[in-house]
C-alpha cells in the first residue's frame, strides 16, 4: 500500500512508502500507474518497504529511499542505493514493554500456520524437551488462514491433527496450541499479544529464512530472550547478537538445548538489554526515521517537525497491501485510487494524518460511506474527499 509517512506543505515535499508487492503486482506491470507516480515525485519523496529480503535486487530510480536491513538487500550490479536500514520491525508500541511480573508461560511462540514457519520442526522440539523429561510450559499463538485449495501447499492446515498426534493429553497441559481463525492474520489486538509476550520468560523462532519477524522484535522489546538462526539475529546489530537475550541455532536438532540454557539463564540484566530496546521500540525509532527523512529531504541535521510526520502503527501500517491480503492489515481501495489522492489532493491526506493516528484506514473508512457508484465515478478525486474528510 502507500503509507502516509509525512504531509506536504508548500513548497516541502511530503513522504509515502509503497510495499514490493504492490510494486511486483502492479506498478511495474502497469505503465499508465508507474507514471502517475513518476509525477508525484514533484510534491512527494517515494519509498519501498522491502516485505522480504532480496539478493537479486535491481534498482528503480522511481523509488527514492528504499526500507530494509542493511544485509537485507544485494543490488545485482552492486550500485549504492538510498537506504534506511529499518522496516516494520523497527516500530514496536509501548505495550511490548518489560515487566517484573511473574512469567507464566517458560516458551512463548507465535506464527501463522504457514509451513516455512518451520512449525513441525518446533512440534518435533518439544517432543524432544519433553522426552528428556523438561515439562516447560509452552503456548503457540497460532493463527489459522481460511481455507483455500490453493493454499495446501503452503499452509499447515491440519496441524491440530499432527498436534493431536504427537503429544499426550496429560502433556497438552503443559503444551498449549492456541488456533485462531478469527480476522487472520491479527486475532488480537497488540495490548492483548502483548501480555502473552510480559507472561513469557523466552521467545522461539523456526523460521530458517525470515529475515524480518516482527514478532521476535516484540520479544526483544519487552526484553526477552529470543532463541532462533541467524536469519532472526539479524533484526539486531552485529554486536548485540550474542547470549543472553539472543541464543543462536544453526540447525534444528540444536534448538531443545538452547531452549534448555535459554530457560536455566537468568532473566537478561544489562545495559546492551536498553540497547536492544532501542533498536525496536518506536518511541526511540520514530523521531530516528524523521532524522532520516530528514536528510533525504535535503535538510540533513534539521530538527524534524514531527507534527507533519504520521508515524503511528509504523509495525502494521508499513506492511499494509491494497486488496492482495487478508483482515485488517489490507486496505480495500486500489493502488491507483490512493496514488490519485496522493497528486489530487494531498490536503486531504493531511487532514486524515492530523485526525487519526491511522491516516489510511481513516480515508478508507470515509470514502466507503460513499454510494458506490459515486466511488467508481469519481475514483477519489478532490472534491468528493474533501466533503468527506472535512465532515
Amino acid at each position: 500500500m502507500a503509507c502516509l509517512l509525512k504531509v506536504p506543505i508548500g513548497n516541502d515535499r511530503g513522504v509515502l512508502s509503497f510495499t514490493t508487492p504492490e510494486r511486483d503486482l502492479f506498478i511495474l506491470k502497469d505503465v499508465k500507474l508507474k507514471g502517475k507516480i513518476q509525477k508525484l515525485k514533484d510534491r512527494w519523496l517515494i519509498g519501498l518497504h522491502h516485505n522480504w529480503h532480496d539478493y537479486k535486487f535491481t534498482y528503480n530510480p522511481l523509488f527514492d529511499f528504499h526500507m530494509a536491513g542493511e544485509e537485507d538487500l544485494k543490488e545485482v550490479q552492486g550500485r549504492s542505493i538510498p537506504l534506511i536500514p529499518m522496516d516494520a520491525c523497527n516500530f514496536v508500541p509501548a505495550c511490548f514493554r518489560p515487566t517484573e511480573g511473574e512469567k507464566f508461560w517458560d516458551v512463548l511462540y507465535v506464527a501463522r500456520a504457514v509451513f516455512f514457519k518451520g512449525i513441525q520442526e518446533f512440534f518435533d522440539t518439544v517432543r524432544s524437551l519433553f522426552d528428556q523429561g523438561h515439562h516447560y510450559r509452552i503456548l503457540f499463538i497460532c493463527p489459522m488462514a481460511p481455507y483455500k485449495a490453493s493454499d495446501k501447499k503452503t499452509v499447515f492446515y491440519n496441524i491440530q491433527e499432527v498436534y493431536d498426534r504427537m503429544f499426550s493429553d496429560k502433556e497438552k497441559d503443559y503444551f498449549t496450541l492456541l488456533t485462531l481463525n478469527t480476522r487472520y492474520p491479527f486475532p488480537f489486538d497488540l495490548e492483548t499479544l502483548a501480555y502473552f509476550y510480559r507472561s513469557s520468560k523466552l521467545f522461539v523462532h523456526f523460521a530458517n529464512e525470515e529475515r524480518r519477524c516482527r514478532v521476535a522484535a516484540y520479544a526483544w522489546t519487552s526484553e526477552i530472550p529470543v532463541v532462533g538462526m541467524s536469519c532472526v539475529g539479524s533484526l539486531l546489530p552485529s554486536d548485540l547478537r550474542k547470549e543472553p537475550f539472543y541464543y543462536e541455532v544453526t540447525r534444528y536438532a540444536d534448538f531443545p538445548a538452547k531452549i534448555i540454557a535459554a530457560v536455566k539463564a537468568a532473566a537478561p540484566s544489562s545495559a546492551d538489554l536498553e540497547r536492544v530496546r532501542s533498536c525496536f521500540a518506536d518511541r526511540f525509532t520514530t523521531v530516528d526515521l524523521a532524522k532520516q527523512l530528514e536528510t533525504l529531504l535535503g535538510a540533513p541535521g534539521s530538527l524534524p517537525d514531527m507534527s507533519r510526520y504520521a508515524l503511528a502503527h509504523l509495525d502494521i501500517r508499513l506492511g499494509r497491501h491494497h486488496g492482495i491480503s487478508e483482515g485488517p492489515n489490507n486496505i480495500a481501495m486500489s493502488l491507483e485510487q490512493w496514488v490519485d489522492l496522493a497528486q489530487d489532493n494531498p490536503d486531504a491526506m493531511a487532514e486524515a494524518a492530523r485526525t487519526s493516528p491511522d491516516p489510511e484506514k481513516a480515508i478508507e473508512q470515509k470514502v466507503q460511506r460513499l454510494p458506490i457508484t459515486q466511488r467508481i465515478k469519481n475514483h477519489f478525486r478532490k472534491t468528493v474527499i474533501t466533503e468527506k474528510v472535512d465532515a
